[in-house]
């Protein structure tokens, strides 16, 4: 079990006017939801409904031919292989099934599934995707909180758009009235929920379905040009700001990175199928962001585990940097995120030097400043543990820790406090960061003061990467603010480095030392002073589907009222 995370309060409720505003709004939202889903709602989504239909840009990213002839010969709805599977009969969808867990259920109404049928080879693919459909359109055609949520809405529209003309071509004549009509009801029900509360990657995926939307409709009249414009407008005037100058996202997570940039790429491609120019923020967005995706990769080509990410699929990863037309190497460092690269000889270093993400922005991401990871060549060596959609409640609660990543630990309480509604409390907040390079050898030098309000301790962090990337030096030091004492001494410290399962460590020369072999036969020794040093059991969540079992190296002491170094050495062994 991943340590606990830093106390909270415990407050008693008073009845207060907030209070009560707050019951107000609790009931405002029912008599909402009652309303989205009355008879009279549904009448006004199909209110001067369109009457022709552009196809935009068909679906270009490869789907899972395995998948696809699982749907067609078993019936087998496989929208989301880390949720789990469910088997129905193939007449009957389970658009609503219970007992199918949410991320599932959003995957299927999301239709991203249908490149799978498209990939499967098989003629009669297109003939039942179209009656699916169908089937969605007849059973959905009201509004609920499974079905019609804003994120699983934008995810459908655009999946529908983009694969109508392989639909159309199997599918009755009378098809088509039917899937504009669908369209333009689930497109004016975006519309009028795309106004407040959008965030985060969220909004570029909203706004992404109504640009698609608008133009699919644009022959139809000045009323889809002028909202074509208005939704163009909010997604230039968002992308400028959501993603930083040095182009990463402002969730600081290597997956929302490429799935973003994934968005982006395909607005233009739309827009270029309409014969339409992006706007300059768009095309300015994705020339930041590749480059930035690059930086993420690890020396096997999947992702760096930051914030909430896993290793993701490399042959994606691959497509989506080819689609950018960006040939921009990975930068040193992302200026204002504050991550760090070091690359040596075949080593490669990645860490969070920056202070987590600020509020709205921090849903899912980790208290995790100051960890690192590091690939030898195309095999991981030191990672941090990871998530993915689907993997277990609790241990997607347990992997935002800061107990799950490859940094030091202070009395098993987090750097940044991880609240129970998930948001983040407490940031370790200035965060420094000195960088340096000397005769081919590269320096960081890092610290952060989320320890400093509990116990007056601030970490430093200083890492040495030699030029040809046989060695890696550390130093962590655990010090007072400002040359002070240390205000709550003798406090238990844990340094951790996490290790990929497929990494075998034995502790080596009487307990001083930790040998590593890799899965290529490389070996690796680390040895500190300062601190004992041992073997721990840890658990890895980077491979989408799978929870393995693995090992960290764990170097532990206690932070005395004058603070401490401990210095640290990983080494390649030869031979």
């Amino acid at each position: 079990m991943v340590p606990g995370a830093r106390p909270i309060r415990s407050v008693q409720a008073r009845p207060t006017a907030k209070s009560a505003g707050k019951s107000a709004i609790k009931e405002g939202r029912k008599l909402g939801r009652w309303f989205l889903g009355s008879s009279l709602y549904s009448l006004t989504l199909g209110y001067n409904s369109p009457q022709s239909f552009f196809a935009v840009a068909p679906d270009g990213w490869p789907g899972d031919p395995a998948l696809g002839q699982r749907l067609l010969m078993a019936g087998e709805f496989s929208a989301c292989s880390s949720a789990g599977t469910v088997l129905p009969d193939s007449d009957d969808p389970p658009w609503q099934r219970a007992g199918a867990s949410p991320l599932w259920l959003d995957a299927l109404n999301g239709f991203g599934w249908l490149r799978d049928l498209r990939d499967s080879g098989d003629a009669a693919a297109g003939l039942l995707a179209a009656r699916l459909v169908d089937d969605w359109t007849n059973k959905e055609w009201r509004w609920s909180p499974v079905t019609w949520k804003r994120d699983v809405v934008a995810a459908r529209i655009v999946a529908w758009i983009r694969h109508y003309e392989w639909m159309a071509a199997a599918a009755d004549p009378g098809f088509a009235a039917r899937f504009v009509f669908s369209i333009a009801r689930q497109r004016v029900h975006l519309r009028r929920v795309a106004h407040r509360g959008m965030i985060g990657h969220e909004a570029v995926a909203v706004l992404k379905a109504l640009i698609f939307a608008d133009l699919a409709f644009i022959r139809d009249g000045k009323h889809f040009e002028k909202s074509l414009e208005q939704s163009l407008t909010r997604l230039a005037k968002f992308v400028k700001r959501y993603v930083l100058h040095d182009g990463i996202v402002s969730e600081r997570a290597p997956h929302l990175q490429l799935t973003v940039l994934r968005h982006l790429l395909d607005v233009r491609a739309a827009l270029a199928s309409a014969e339409r120019r992006a706007p300059a923020e768009l095309v300015a967005a994705i020339d930041r962001m590749a480059p930035m995706l690059r930086f993420f990769r690890h020396g096997d080509g999947g992702l760096a585990l930051f914030n909430g990410t896993w290793e993701g699929d490399r042959r994606m990863i691959d497509l989506v940097l080819a689609r950018t037309g960006s040939g921009e190497a990975a930068p040193a460092m992302a200026l204002v995120s504050g991550f760090q690269r070091l690359v040596a000889g075949t080593s490669l270093v990645i860490a969070d030097a920056g202070s987590p993400p600020g509020r709205g922005m921090d849903g899912i991401a980790h208290a995790g400043t100051l960890s690192f990871e590091m690939s030898a060549a195309h095999e991981r060596l030191i990672v941090n543990c990871g998530t993915y959609p689907g993997a277990p409640r609790d241990w997607q609660h347990f992997m935002r820790y800061t107990a799950a990543h490859s940094t030091a630990v202070v009395d098993d309480t987090n750097s940044t406090e991880i609240t129970n509604h998930g948001a983040l409390e407490y940031r370790a907040g200035n965060v420094l960061i000195d960088r340096a390079d000397d005769a081919g050898a590269q320096w960081l030098d890092m610290c952060h003061d989320g320890y400093r309000s509990l116990y007056g301790i601030i970490h430093r962090r200083r890492l040495w990467l030699s030029p040809d990337g046989g060695d890696l030096r550390g130093e962590d030091a655990f010090l007072g603010y400002d040359g002070r004492p240390i205000t709550v001494p003798d406090q238990r410290f844990i340094v951790r480095f996490h290790l990929h399962p497929t990494v075998k460590a034995t502790l080596a020369q009487s307990g001083q030392a930790v040998l590593m072999r890799l899965p290529s036969g490389r070996g690796w020794r680390l040895r500190a002073s300062g601190a004992g040093i041992g073997l721990a059991e840890s658990i890895y969540l980077g491979e989408e589907g799978r929870v393995r079992r693995t090992e960290q190296i764990v170097l532990v002491g206690q932070v005395p009222v004058e603070g401490i170094t401990i210095k640290w050495a990983l080494t390649r062994m030869e031979g």
